[in-house]
């Protein structure tokens, strides 16, 4: 395109002498089409802005309603999570049974969403050895339920540049134990594990960065590649782009596995899903080798070390110290006890998910793990007994919203001797292994209208053991028609 400058001369040798179009081509070092086009022309006003809104979508005429709510709906999701117009077009084959080309999809959002395309540094090609892997971590957001408060939470990604096969497990932390356990669960998964990774110099696989390629590695994070015979390696500082492929790939599975924003209530269960999700994303062409990655990683699977003869459990193991109130701290977050541990020192199993807590070798606590901070973790049952010998104490603990609701406006209706026998009810509904009930007893003594502990008392015993009720005896039934046999009791008469 020309500068406005060399338009202008044109236009004035033109309009100011005798020259023709040939002569000002000659002059100009433009060609005659072009010299011709400016010469000619009579309006120089700006150009308007291109129309963004939708030109001759025919075929997508009834789709765009569905498009526009997914761009608007976009606004207020985690920019990383926004859908590509890939996304938008395998949704809409998928959920709406659409027939068009993906680049109808992909016009009519580029100009909806008035994006330019970005320029990318370019990078020298790599040569890639079968069986090797690279990892890292990525950010994404999640919800608990449709429409719900945004949660943040960590993409492990582990992709084969070779045949460019990736699998993610995704956790709510990246500490080291998320790690370790994501590594296992994907090398297990593949059915071995890679020959080497290249990784980052995260502080849960590298404790201190040497000169050159010199590490330091943590202890358990050396145990753990032993363990699978792997060797690692590490990009130098600051130097990402070291793994490229794995940084696509950590982009790449959060635009098509975690778009929409997903909703996760269990994370073991959603992370058994992603496997087989990335199995299926998997099916599609290398985008250098024109082949099927889920091919050429059949071919690279065969690379892989086979998976070690013992298991390695991945979990932190600490010793705490339980405080006066039966509490143990574990990341800042704190985990109740009974308060008869109060002084004792327990120990304790950190996993990804959730912590066990042992005194003297037998399990006595199990939680599941929290990432908050200074949360105050516990279950109003082990306090039960504490309560009995301080029952004024019940409505002024901070458990006490815990309880169940009808229990809690009962306790604080009662008091003395009458609170007393309402723990020590409740106390032996939660022995019994009947929690569950707690609230059926007192609806049971509302509709009877009476509160007393005599008759809370049977309404739990009427609960848990229902009287029964046997079906009428068939008195037809021809296991009732037999004759007996009385010459046994002759036989008794001659022995007296």
């Amino acid at each position: 395109m020309l500068k406005m400058s060399d338009i202008k001369r044109i236009k004035d040798i033109y309009e100011n002498t005798s020259a023709s179009m040939r002569d000002i081509a000659e002059m100009t070092g433009f060609s005659l089409p072009t010299v011709q086009k400016y010469a000619n022309a009579d309006d120089f006003t700006k150009s308007n802005p291109p129309d963004l809104q939708q030109q001759n979508f025919p075929v997508l005429n009834d789709f765009i309603p569905f498009i526009d709510e997914i761009l608007f709906r976009d606004r207020s999701e985690p920019r990383k999570q926004r859908h590509t117009a890939q996304r938008i077009w395998e949704r809409l084959r998928d959920e709406k049974g659409f027939e068009g080309s993906y680049n109808s999809v992909k016009e009519y959002v580029r100009r909806k969403k008035q994006e330019n395309s970005s320029q990318s540094e370019g990078f020298l090609p790599l040569v890639t050895t079968p069986g090797f892997a690279q990892i890292d971590f990525g950010k994404f957001k999640y919800r608990t339920e449709p429409d719900g408060e945004l949660f943040p939470a960590f993409e492990l990604v582990v992709s084969f540049p070779n045949s460019n096969a990736g699998w993610i497990q995704v956790f709510r932390s990246e500490n080291q134990v998320c790690l370790l356990e994501g590594l296992k669960r994907i090398f297990h998964y593949i059915g071995g594990a890679p020959r080497g990774i290249k990784a980052d110099n995260a502080t849960t696989m590298v404790a201190h960065i040497g000169k050159g390629t010199q590490r330091e590695l943590t202890d358990t994070f050396t145990r753990f590649i032993m363990q699978y015979r792997v060797q690692a390696e590490f990009c130098n500082p600051k130097s990402g782009n070291e793994k490229g492929n794995v940084e696509n790939k950590v982009g790449f599975e959060r635009r098509h596995l975690l778009v929409p924003v997903p909703i996760i209530t269990d994370f073991d269960e959603y992370n058994k899903e992603l496997l087989s999700r990335c199995d299926k994303y998997n099916e599609r062409p290398h985008y250098v080798k024109k082949r099927m990655i889920n091919e050429l990683w059949e071919e690279e699977k065969q690379h892989l070390l086979t998976l070690p003869r013992y298991d390695f459990p991945v979990f932190d193991y600490i010793v705490n110290k339980v405080d006066k109130c039966g509490f143990v701290t574990v990341d800042k977050i704190k985990y109740g006890l009974s308060p008869q541990f109060a002084g004792q020192k327990v120990y304790t199993k950190v996993f990804a998910d959730k912590i066990e807590i042992y005194y003297n070798r037998e399990l006595i606590k199990e939680y599941q793990r929290s990432y908050g901070e200074n949360e105050e973790i516990t279950q109003w049952q082990v306090y039960l007994p504490l309560l009995l010998r301080k029952p004024g104490a019940t409505p002024h603990t901070r458990f006490f919203d815990q309880l169940p609701k009808l229990w809690q406006s009962h306790l604080k209706a009662v008091d003395g001797a009458e609170r007393t026998d309402a723990l020590r009810l409740l106390a032996e509904i939660v022995a019994d292994g009947n929690d569950d009930m707690c609230d059926d007893v007192l609806e049971m003594a509302e509709e009877c209208g009476k509160f007393d502990i005599d008759s809370l008392r049977q309404c739990y015993l009427f609960i848990q053991k229902p009287e029964h009720h046997p079906n009428p005896l068939d008195i037809d039934s021809p296991k009732l028609n037999f004759s007996p046999d009385l010459s046994v009791y002759d036989g008794l008469r001659g022995c007296l």
